[in-house]
């Protein structure tokens, strides 16, 4: 699994990844860039501001 890395190093192609909110009691969110937007964007294509940190989706467990 990927360690949690600043969100200025986040991929911008669009792909989904894991972010959340350093110090935040908000829960992980799934989240993209949307380049029209030039903004990140949630799963139901709301805004999502303040992300500090990413991952990348984990595989899925297969046992």
């Amino acid at each position: 699994m990927s360690e949690w890395q600043p969100i200025g190093t986040a991929p911008l192609d669009g792909q989904e990844i894991l972010a959340c909110k350093a110090g935040s009691d908000e829960v992980v969110e799934m989240i993209s860039w949307n380049f029209v937007l030039q903004s990140w964007l949630d799963r139901n294509a709301e805004p999502y501001f303040g992300a500090t940190h990413w991952m990348k989706i984990p595989p899925i467990p297969q046992n």
